[in-house]
């Protein structure tokens, strides 16, 4: 096995980023990954943009001195409001981040086209997937809806609810209405609900897993980097650590589904 070993840091507000270290492990199972949660102080989404911006540097410095070799923000609010703080830190390191990726797949997916964006109301209110969207393809139009309880309703694992699927319903309706081709998942929480939005959506509309994409992403960004590990038969020396600021009593149930295997050890740091 050879290429750079160091570990790839992916980073969130609090535990909807798993999603993103899910489909790394999927995607690049010879990478080790150490994943950055900052339990103690979420939701970002509430907090100011100064406040997010300090908190992300924070995260990035703390990552760096893990040397890691790539930094993912795999959060919506920090990748809509901190991108950029992420970047001028990161010491010429690959950078990338959920809504980059998202939107690169919708455009490469649905060129001219119209897509849908579902997210948190910070995410949807700042614009970003639309900003993005159109940077890279100025004739397509977006729809954007933001969907405030399906959070709390993948936390209580409500995935397949009769509740969850009359709140799609509501959500999706208005998106729908416009006859969107694909359907942009823009918050880390909402890949667990993929089965339920297929069925409500139909099975035409194309459903773009930002987790999936920013996997995808990181994969070619090493291997254009020259970052990538490369050879040996399986992931055996992939190492994944797990680091959060607080350890709330469902954080282990929750980051396992997540996950969608066994979390291990958790470590916890004091700012």
């Amino acid at each position: 096995m050879s290429g750079d070993r160091r570990p790839i840091g992916v980073f969130d507000s609090g535990i909807g980023g798993l999603t993103v270290v899910r489909a790394l492990m999927e995607r690049l199972p010879l990478e080790s990954i150490v994943y950055f949660g900052d339990t103690a102080r979420v939701p970002y989404g509430v907090k100011s943009v100064a406040t997010i911006e300090h908190f992300t540097a924070q995260i990035v410095d703390f990552l760096l001195r893990q040397e890691v070799k790539m930094l993912i923000v795999a959060c919506n609010t920090m990748a809509a409001v901190a991108a950029k703080v992420v970047v001028a830190r990161a010491g010429g390191i690959p950078v990338i981040d959920v809504i980059e990726a998202g939107a690169r797949a919708a455009v490469a997916i649905a060129a001219g086209g119209r897509i849908g964006v579902i997210g948190t109301p910070t995410t949807i209110n700042s614009n970003a997937y639309a900003r993005r969207i159109h940077a890279l393809d100025a004739s397509a139009r977006v729809y954007s809806q933001a969907c405030p309880l399906f959070v709390p309703l993948v936390e209580e694992g409500w995935l397949d609810h009769e509740v969850t699927r009359l709140t799609a319903q509501e959500y999706l309706r208005p998106v729908l209405a416009e006859d969107v081709g694909s359907l942009v998942l823009g918050c880390t929480h909402y890949p667990l609900l993929k089965p339920l939005l297929r069925d409500v959506a139909g099975e035409k509309l194309k459903l773009i897993d930002s987790a999936v994409t920013t996997a995808e992403l990181a994969a070619a960004s090493l291997q254009q980097a020259g970052l990538a590990v490369t050879g040996g038969e399986g992931p055996e020396n992939a190492t994944y650590r797990y680091i959060v600021t607080d350890v709330p009593l469902r954080f282990q149930t929750i980051g396992e589904r997540f996950l969608g295997r066994s979390l291990g050890r958790i470590e916890r740091v004091d700012w």
